[in-house]
């Protein structure tokens, strides 16, 4: 037989002789205690479950929107990791930015296209509003002269509304994307 013990209570910190070697209070007010806490946790376990459910239920459209352009915006950072700046070729410490050559506001068709976004230092993005000069000589050297004009033809085109499945197809698409490109430069 496996002797016994003192431990510590869980809930008061006390030393106690334990009858058993499963118990892990030392008296019924701590046990009381201790039950409290537990349907607390489980409480709010169900409370983060429901609440989650209940926030995706109230998204709208552009909040899908939203949601994807963080995905697609990182997945860009992933994708160009190690890359210079596609506006002044500087080296991009960091976190850089997704930067779009054709506007998201003006050419919402092309918002999401692999080839219309790059890794860009701060300074040009923000600073220089995407210095689109040197970003247009860049460019074409980066996906070449013919993905290039396929892209101006492309933001020139209607505009592309995306329903909200297929918001939430890209969004998994691009998570995928960035959980193995991820895998591979650990690998």
């Amino acid at each position: 037989m496996k002797e016994i013990k003192l431990k510590e209570c869980v809930v008061c910190g006390e030393d106690f002789m334990p009858f058993k070697t499963t118990e892990k209070v030392c008296s019924l007010t701590c046990a009381l205690a201790y039950a409290k806490s537990d349907v607390d946790k489980k409480n709010a376990k169900a409370w983060r479950k429901e609440k989650k459910i209940r926030k995706e239920e109230l998204k709208t459209h552009k909040d899908y929107l939203n949601d994807l352009q963080k995905v697609f915006n990182e997945f860009i950072r992933v994708r160009d990791k190690g890359k210079p700046c596609v506006s002044c070729g500087c080296i991009v410490n960091g976190n850089g930015h997704a930067s779009h050559f054709f506007s998201v506001g003006s050419h919402p068709n092309v918002r999401f296209n692999e080839d219309n976004v790059h890794v860009s230092c701060v300074e040009c993005n923000l600073h220089r509003h995407g210095n689109l000069a040197e970003y247009s000589l860049r460019l074409p050297r980066r996906i070449g002269q013919k993905r290039f004009d396929m892209l101006v033809v492309k933001a020139k085109q209607s505009l592309l509304k995306l329903s909200i499945p297929e918001i939430k197809e890209k969004i998994e698409y691009y998570r995928g994307k960035i959980r193995e490109m991820n895998k591979k430069s650990v690998v």
